[in-house]
């Protein structure tokens, strides 16, 4: 493709997606924004080894001005989307998964709120809408009651979590990457990381991300459990991380980053049937990490988790003041059952 400047450019990594990647690349290039005039895409074949690569041939034969076709060996998501952020010719880049897709209006929507706050803000993002196997709107629609900048530090849990569905300022990335480290949260570790030089957040209740829960749970977060990484290096790597980032640059845990970090742990503490996946030595190291954690939390950002149970909350709160006796006497008495007491 030739050298051009374009408002958007689309990162799209691609691994045994053929069932859905004509769908996908249907709906960036049926934008009304203009797809010709205004959109780039890199699609990134990261190894597949169906006939994902022979959509991605035709469309770039369709429309060999905007979309570029890089190969490479198989090296997971993060690695894909890296290879890419060198090639991005786009203003504003959006990282968007193999079977996910946009509403028509989604980059006109998103762009004209970009380019009226272009200077307030580094991140735009925007309504997620399951389809496929779940239907509704993701856990974190709350903060889309209206189009506008969100200051994260007088409203930190209005928080940030993929880049699928959000618009990234190419300018304001820099030398950040995904961390190829991570198999599970490289993306809410890169947008975070990003939306923590200014922390203000852009949301366009306008614009609206489809994202596809797939039927037959092929999926990399529907398969999560059964991962080592999952159970170790995402605490490492994304959220011990991001605290200490937050540290780093302003000397505090910002509350954007705890709820980030505690939204994280509020699944992974209800979480069950997880011991036949690790060893009765990982099991209780996995503990330990996640009591750690919720040590580095606020008590009144474990109090104001909107998707935990208010037991869930107590129990947390006694893991992290070191009253484990009590926390377990209170599991028994109460039925509730967490990943510390399965």
């Amino acid at each position: 493709m030739t050298e051009k400047d374009f408002k958007f450019t689309v990162v799209i990594p691609v691994y045994k997606v053929e069932k859905y990647l004509a769908e996908t690349l249907d709906s960036v290039t049926a934008q009304s924004v203009g797809f010709e005039e205004n959109i780039q895409i890199i699609l990134v074949n990261d190894g597949s080894p169906d006939k994902s690569g022979d959509i991605c041939l035709k469309y770039r034969e369709k429309y060999p001005d905007n979309i570029m076709y890089i190969v490479k060996e198989n090296g997971g998501v993060s690695s894909a989307r890296n290879a890419a952020v060198k090639y991005i010719q786009g203003k504003y880049v959006n990282f968007l998964d193999s079977d996910d897709c946009w509403e028509k209006d989604a980059f006109e929507k998103a762009g004209e709120f970009f380019d009226s706050h272009y200077d307030e803000i580094d991140v735009v993002g925007c309504r997620k809408e399951f389809f496929g196997a779940k239907s509704g709107y993701h856990y974190l629609d709350y903060k889309f009651e209206s189009t506008r900048v969100i200051d994260l530090r007088e409203e930190p849990s209005c928080i940030q979590l993929d880049v699928t569905g959000a618009f990234i300022k190419v300018s304001a990335i820099g030398e950040k990457r995904f961390s190829e480290k991570l198999k599970y949260g490289e993306d809410a570790k890169f947008v975070t990381s990003v939306i923590l030089e200014k922390c203000r957040l852009g949301v366009c209740r306008e614009a609206v991300h489809r994202y596809r829960k797939r039927t037959d749970q092929s999926s990399a977060l529907q398969n999560d459990v059964k991962s080592e990484s999952y159970y170790f290096d995402t605490p490492e790597y994304f959220m011990k991380a991001l605290l200490c980032e937050s540290l780093e640059k302003y000397g505090r845990k910002e509350k954007f980053i705890q709820y980030t970090v505690m939204y994280e742990l509020g699944w992974r503490i209800r979480k069950q049937n997880i011991r036949q996946y690790l060893t009765p030595q990982q099991y209780k190291e996995y503990c330990r990490t996640l009591t750690d954690l919720l040590k580095s939390i606020d008590d009144d950002v474990i109090k104001g988790q909107k998707y935990l149970w208010k037991k869930h909350k107590m129990f947390c709160l006694m893991k992290k003041h070191g009253l484990g006796a009590a926390a377990n006497l209170f599991c028994r008495i109460s039925g509730l059952k967490t990943v510390f007491n399965e």
